[in-house]
């Protein structure tokens, strides 16, 4: 008996055409730089192609994704559309409702929505908002930021309860109490003192605060004679190795000084006592001729005219005629003075005046003197040749 089985052969057209398709939306995928069904923009989200686009600059993404939240007071108001790489910063794309009013000079700051949720993009006003942020613009790195993530912080806390900072709390502890027990006088004295301390160089600030200014300007000067300094510490070096190599001359003249200062020493001391003598003795003239200093310069106007002084002797002599006007003090008293002045003596003659009843301070000196014969009315004295 002869069984015959027949068998269902699939179309051949059919498969082909299926696949042709598959084949085509391959290409299609792979030519658009398909990346994942999370790159992938959801319908109905606020922003869209209506909204602004705001561009940050980012330090680290960390595992922030595309479509990722953008929130404003922990408010939904955007999504991020994309994150490229530019000039080797991280730039996020965000794209925001039209109606978000932020700050020109608003943050931005990786956040995370919940302690195991995903990430957001948190957009913040500053203390100080300045004009407003428009469609385009970009927030950069100085203002950009992220949160602490989980596992940062876990990370930390594992650090600390495996010893990074609990012992060194210990310690720190422990010396704090032994450097504060039984001192509590000392450390208020230290603290009084501080006061003072801070009080007085709080009245010197104007006075520290010049001399920083003094300072600064010393520095100036300084800077400015740069090359003076410069040439200075250049030609000292010569000097000094000048000096090192002279210092054996330097050395034989101080040998030599000293055997001057012997050879005198020999030389003066047998004599010190009558030089001595002599120096006490030169004493009193030095001291007499200290006082008559104030008529020294007068006496020596006479030395080479005397009796005329030097500045009226070329007028005394008159043809063949002398006109001399002398006025003769022969008193006791001024002979004493004018002679025995100094000496033992000194004194007698005066004293002997007085003993006759006559004071010299008090006496008029009679004057008698004759008159100049070219003032006698036909006198006798004519000039020769007449």
């Amino acid at each position: 008996m002869k069984v015959t089985k027949s068998l269902k052969v699939p179309n051949v057209r059919r498969l082909a055409k299926r696949a042709g398709v598959l084949s085509a939306a391959a290409v299609v995928l792979t030519s658009c730089g398909w990346q994942g069904i999370a790159n992938v923009p959801l319908p109905g989200g606020p922003g869209g192609s209506k909204g602004m686009t705001i561009y940050v600059q980012m330090p680290d993404t960390l595992a922030l994704n595309v479509n990722s939240r953008v929130r404003v007071a922990d408010v939904f108001v955007g999504s991020v559309r994309s994150i490229e790489l530019k000039n080797w910063v991280a730039t996020l794309t965000l794209d925001v409702e039209p109606g978000v009013e932020l700050p020109e000079n608003a943050t931005a700051a990786i956040g995370q929505t919940s302690l195991l949720g995903s990430q957001h993009i948190q957009l913040d006003s500053p203390r100080d908002p300045q004009g407003e942020l428009k469609s385009g613009d970009t927030i950069p790195l100085d203002r950009s930021s992220a949160f602490p993530t989980t596992e940062r912080t876990l990370a930390s806390i594992g650090t600390i309860l495996t010893g990074g900072g609990i012992p060194n709390l210990e310690v720190i502890q422990t010396e704090l109490n032994n450097l504060l027990t039984g001192r509590g006088d000392q450390i208020r004295e230290f603290l009084g003192r501080l006061d003072t301390f801070t009080a007085q160089l709080n009245e010197q600030r104007e006075d520290i605060t010049r001399a920083i200014d003094s300072t600064n300007r010393l520095l100036s000067v300084v800077a400015q004679r740069n090359d003076t300094l410069d040439r200075v510490l250049t030609e000292f070096p010569p000097l000094i190795k000048h000096f090192a190599d002279t210092r054996d001359l330097f050395g034989d003249a101080v040998v030599s000084l000293g055997r001057i200062s012997r050879a005198a020493d020999d030389a003066l001391a047998p004599i010190s006592g009558d030089l001595n003598t002599n120096l006490q003795s030169l004493q009193r003239p030095l001291k007499q001729l200290g006082k008559a200093s104030p008529y020294l310069i007068g006496a020596l106007k006479f030395m080479l005219t005397a009796p005329f002084p030097i500045e009226s002797a070329d007028k005394a002599v008159r043809g063949d005629y002398i006109n001399v006007s002398l006025n003769v003090d022969l008193t006791l008293s001024s002979v004493d003075n004018g002679l025995l002045s100094g000496t033992g003596f000194s004194g007698a003659l005066r004293a002997l005046e007085q003993s006759w009843g006559r004071d010299p301070a008090t006496m008029v000196p009679d004057v008698r003197f004759t008159p100049n014969p070219h003032s006698v009315p036909g006198g006798p004295l004519v000039e020769r040749g007449e």
